[in-house]
């Protein structure tokens, strides 16, 4: 009797102790939350396409512990949210796992990721419908068109006379030598289908010893810049977070500090920035012109005094007009731009594009 009683006693003991590990074993519903790539108690492990996306956030809800809504927070490129209802929560051990897919005319995304008591990681994978842009292009030129043409913006000492810069004239200069200069650091621009824009761009670092060093293309990470196209315009979207961990990695020791101008354009561009362009067929191939218009030039006029206090006051620009070479200064054309944005009735400034072979 002894022994069966001490035995009873085990089992017992046995019993209540895996019941009691039993109702303190988390389950879903105590994983509710917001979850950020910026928090350390909800931290979220977010990829895109397979490529780390940082600076967003994903809202995890279960109400019954065996499913959950995942809300993704501006992940999805023009979605401000993209919420998967009803989706199953798989157990293994603490860890909850879970797939979805959600799809209208448009786009199709599908996530499956995993849940454990302060971690989410959700891998997504978006493919949009097929589109105008959906292709590699080829830098070719700049062009620029800007009305009224006879706004002064500043001048230029001659020797034997001085010469006005107006808006008609910079627009007929500036397009020559921004090509020029952006040939040397820009190849081709991808649209992708799962709405990645991606740039082959010239990676080499001029120094005082070389300063013409030999060009190394390479590719641009995913997720900096993203697109979608609604109604004829391409909707353009920056993770600032993504690009300035980019610029951290290329130039080490930066400083990560948030920048006023930072913090403005993140404000400006929350819903994307609007992208006009023009396709064209010609000779087998396509050509293509995406530029800003007046309206949007006009809303970034507010950035203009902190942009024209980063610029030193002697930069200028050299420029061909009539066979010769004058150089013209920056910092009076800035401060004549808020009234030149003004008085503007039209305006685009772009770059146009061939098919890539």
């Amino acid at each position: 009797m002894k022994n069966k009683f001490l035995l009873l006693m085990v089992l017992g003991i046995v019993f209540f102790a895996s019941c009691s590990d039993s109702d303190n074993k988390d389950t879903p519903k105590d994983f509710n939350g917001i979850y950020s790539t910026t928090s350390t108690d909800r931290v979220l492990d977010l990829k895109y396409s397979n490529a780390v996306f940082i600076g967003k956030s994903v809202d995890f809800n279960s109400a019954d512990g065996k499913s959950a809504t995942l809300k993704l927070q501006r992940v999805v490129p023009g979605e401000s949210e993209t919420v998967f209802s009803s989706v199953p929560l798989e157990s293994g051990s603490s860890v909850y796992t879970f797939s979805a897919e959600n799809k209208n005319d448009s786009r199709t995304v599908t996530l499956e990721g995993s849940i454990v008591k302060g971690k989410l990681t959700v891998n997504v994978n978006v493919k949009f419908a097929q589109n105008e842009l959906m292709k590699t292009w080829d830098f070719s030129s700049v062009k620029m068109a800007w009305t009224p043409h006879d706004y002064p913006l500043t001048e230029v000492d001659l020797g034997f006379t001085k010469m006005k810069i107006t808006t008609g004239l910079l627009a007929t200069m500036a397009p020559t030598m921004l090509a020029k200069e952006l040939k040397n650091y820009l190849q081709n621009v991808t649209f992708r289908e799962d709405g990645n824009i991606v740039a082959t761009y010239n990676t080499a670092t001029v120094t005082e010893e070389n300063p013409e060093p030999e060009a190394d293309w390479q590719s641009s990470p995913l997720n900096l810049a993203q697109y979608c196209v609604k109604d004829g315009v391409c909707y353009v979207f920056l993770s600032l977070d993504m690009i300035m961990r980019q610029v951290d990695m290329d130039q080490e020791g930066r400083s990560t500090g948030t920048d006023p101008i930072l913090g403005a354009v993140e404000q400006l561009l929350t819903d994307g920035i609007p992208v006009q362009f023009e396709k064209t067929e010609g000779d087998g191939k396509g050509a293509l012109y995406v530029y800003l218009d007046q309206v949007l030039l006009k809303q970034l006029g507010p950035l203009l005094p902190l942009v024209e206090g980063l610029i030193p006051a002697d930069t200028a620009f050299e420029a061909t007009f009539i066979g010769k070479t004058i150089s013209v200064p920056i910092g009076p054309i800035l401060e004549n731009l808020p009234g030149a944005l003004e008085a503007t009735t039209e305006m685009q400034v772009g770059l146009q594009f061939k098919e890539a072979e």
